[in-house]
C-alpha cells in the first residue's frame, strides 16, 4: 500500500479524516478532530487510500508542547492487515523520538455502540514504552502517554 504524505488536507480528505475519527475513536472524542492541530506548530499527515481514493487508515506527526506526537486512525474493515504497522514504521524512519496519548481501557463506546478497545497493546508489540507518571484521567478520555525512541 503505498503512503501519501502532505501538509494540508483537502476538505474532503478533512471529511473523511473526521469520519474515520467519529468511527473507530470513542463517542466521547465525536467531532474533535478538527481541534487536534490547533496550537501545534507543524504537521504532517500520512494518508492510506483504497482504489477509489477513500482514506482507510491515516496518521499524523506535530509538535506540541516542545514535544513530537502523533495520532493513527486505521479502519475497522482494515485493521489486522499490517496498515498500522506500515504507518508507524513510516513515522519511525522520520523521527527517531516522539509520543503519544492512548486510551488504556475498553469502557468507552463507539458510535455504533461496540466497546473501543485499547491499542496499547499493539504498541507496547512495536517497541512503545508508558512514560511514567503521565497520564490524562477526565470525564472525556483516559489515557496513558507511550513513546518511542530510536
Amino acid at each position: 500500500m503505498e503512503i501519501t504524505q502532505t501538509t494540508i488536507l483537502s476538505d474532503v480528505q478533512s471529511e473523511q479524516i473526521n469520519s474515520l475519527w467519529n468511527a473507530e475513536y470513542p463517542l466521547k472524542l465525536k467531532d474533535r478532530f478538527p481541534i487536534l492541530l490547533e496550537g501545534t506548530t507543524w504537521h504532517n499527515h500520512f494518508l492510506i487510500e483504497d482504489s477509489n481514493h477513500v482514506i482507510i487508515a491515516w496518521a499524523v506527526m506535530f509538535e506540541h508542547s516542545n514535544q513530537i506526537r502523533f495520532s493513527i486512525i486505521v479502519s475497522k474493515e482494515h485493521q489486522g492487515k499490517g496498515l498500522g504497522k506500515l504507518l508507524l514504521d513510516h513515522l519511525k524512519a522520520t523521527h527517531d523520538e516522539f509520543f503519544g496519548w492512548v486510551i488504556d481501557h475498553n469502557n468507552d463506546l463507539k458510535l455504533n455502540g461496540e466497546n473501543y478497545i485499547s491499542p496499547l497493546s499493539f504498541y507496547l508489540k512495536q517497541g512503545f514504552e508508558i512514560i511514567p507518571n503521565q497520564r490524562i484521567d477526565s470525564e472525556m478520555i483516559q489515557a496513558v502517554l507511550v513513546g518511542w525512541k530510536e
